[in-house]
Order: C-alpha cells, then sequence, then structure tokens
C-alpha cells in the first residue's frame, strides 16, 4: 500500500486486521478514541451486519489517517477482515471538512428505501421498541450495548410487516403520548390476543362508557395527565393495565413503583396466545 498515488480512484481492499494495525502504527496524528463507537462498529462486525457502503478510509499525503480510524480499530478489535475502500494522498488541510455536512440516517430514512411512504417514524420506532422487548433488555435499554442499529429496525421491519397496520391504528391516538410506543405495545398484545388489543385503543380512543376503574380507563388518564411521560413507565403500565384488563379486574389505581424500598420487578405481560401470531 506504499507508495501509491491514486487520489481520484479509491482502492477496495479486504481490510485484514494485521493491514489495520500497519496503518494505525504509521498513523502520526492520533485522535481521541471514542470506545464505545469501536466498540459499536465492531459489534456490527461479529453480528454479520457490517455492509460495504462505499465509505472510504482516508489518508493523507504523509500516511496519517484523515478519516476511518474507528474503522480500523473496530476491524482490530473484532479480528475479522472487511471489505473497505482506500483513498489516498488527501491533503491533510481538508481534515476540518470530513464529516462536517453529513446528516446522520435515521431508522425512518432506512425504511424509506424499503417503500414506506406513512408513519416511518412511527414505525421506526415500533421496531426498536419490539427489537428491545425480543431481546429482553427494556429495563436496560439506555445502555450502549443495547443501542437498536439501523440495520436492526431494517431487519426487523422485515420480520414484522403487520407493524405497518400497528402504526396506522396507534395514530389515532397521537397527542396521548408516543405513537411508536403505543404501536408496538399494540402488534405485541395483537400477536397474544387481538380482541384485548382492539379494546386498548377503543377505550383509549373513546373512554366515555366504561367504568373509571377500568384499567385501560385508568392507562389512558395517566398518559393524559402526564406530559414528560418516561417510556420505561409507560411500558410497564400498558403491561399492569392489559394484565388486569385480560383477567377481568377493575383497578382503582394503576401505577409501578420502580424505585424505593418497596420497589416492583418490571412487569411481565401474563396474556397468553389465544390464537397464531399474525405479523
Amino acid at each position: 500500500m506504499n507508495g501509491r498515488n491514486e487520489r481520484e480512484t479509491p482502492q477496495i481492499v479486504l481490510m485484514t486486521p494485521e493491514m489495520a494495525v500497519a496503518l494505525l502504527e504509521a498513523n502520526q496524528n492520533n485522535r481521541p478514541l471514542n470506545h464505545q463507537h469501536v466498540d459499536r462498529l465492531a459489534n456490527q462486525i461479529l453480528t454479520g451486519k457490517w455492509k460495504f457502503n462505499g465509505d472510504t478510509i482516508k489518508l493523507s499525503t504523509n500516511r496519517d489517517i484523515l478519516d476511518g480510524q474507528h474503522r480500523l480499530w473496530a476491524i482490530v478489535e473484532a479480528k475479522q477482515p472487511v471489505e473497505t475502500a482506500i483513498i489516498y494522498d488527501i491533503d491533510p488541510d481538508a481534515f476540518s471538512t470530513i464529516d462536517t455536512l453529513r446528516k446522520p440516517r435515521s431508522g425512518a430514512d432506512v425504511l424509506s428505501m424499503h417503500g414506506v411512504t406513512h408513519h416511518r417514524v412511527v414505525i421506526s420506532t415500533a421496531l426498536q421498541w419490539l427489537t428491545r422487548w425480543q431481546r429482553k433488555c427494556l429495563e436496560n435499554f439506555r445502555a450502549p450495548i443495547n443501542r437498536v442499529e439501523n440495520s436492526d429496525v431494517e431487519q426487523a421491519f422485515k420480520d414484522n410487516p403487520g407493524i405497518i397496520r400497528a402504526a396506522e391504528r396507534a395514530s389515532k391516538l397521537r397527542g396521548l403520548t408516543s405513537v411508536g410506543i403505543i404501536a408496538f405495545f399494540y402488534f405485541v398484545l395483537t400477536n397474544r390476543n387481538p380482541e384485548l388489543a382492539e379494546r386498548m385503543l377503543y377505550v383509549m380512543e373513546s373512554p366515555a362508557g366504561v367504568s373509571v376503574n377500568d384499567p385501560f380507563f385508568r392507562l389512558r388518564a395517566y398518559l393524559t395527565q402526564n406530559q414528560h411521560k418516561d417510556p420505561l413507565m409507560t411500558i410497564a403500565l400498558m403491561i399492569k393495565a392489559a394484565n388486569a384488563s385480560h383477567e377481568g379486574r377493575e383497578m382503582r389505581m394503576l401505577n409501578w413503583r420502580s424505585q424505593g424500598n418497596n420497589a416492583e420487578p418490571f412487569p411481565k405481560l401474563n396474556v397468553g396466545h389465544v390464537q397464531s401470531a399474525h405479523r
């Protein structure tokens, strides 16, 4: 890789850990590493989610790494080769312009590539929560290790096309709470007990005519009265309301004590499957 002068034509290579180490050791302008970002990229490689996307490793005229240091360290950490592109002989003064105008891609952007034209943000949010639910990491969803990547959203969409209908149904409750969270839980509940899922949305849309002690009435009251709602609290209360409604119980209070001496564990959804899951 020495002595090249092909700035106009990037070279596509299979970057091995050994090649990455050689580039990193030759780098004289080491910038502070974000170790969480390196771990995140390494995890993408190890789980097979890394895809060649045309991004380049940019080397200056003196072989300093202007862009790609974290990717190279991730290859070293993962101990696996990765296909990537390298471009050489970039003017070192160009460093200040790298990544300054790039808009990060969102899960909604990924869905647009799959032909989704409506409720993209809602569907993306619902799929993120569905992924956390399936991974059983709701309680620690903020931990970096539990980050949901765009590739996870893409795969979850392929596996759960019924989420589109869930987003459409939940959109009627816009303004009550995060529509994405409602869509996620409605989808989960629909796959276990469709009638109960429909009843939840019906009561939350039109609470007139039901008892004030109806679990879903209580859920709606909580969402209406709390403008700044913690997502984990919202999901916990949705689960508790669904369990109570499924069991035919009324509730004078709907709460979840997540802290303090009498803290409760995160509730489990005790609504069994009444028919095969439809997606």
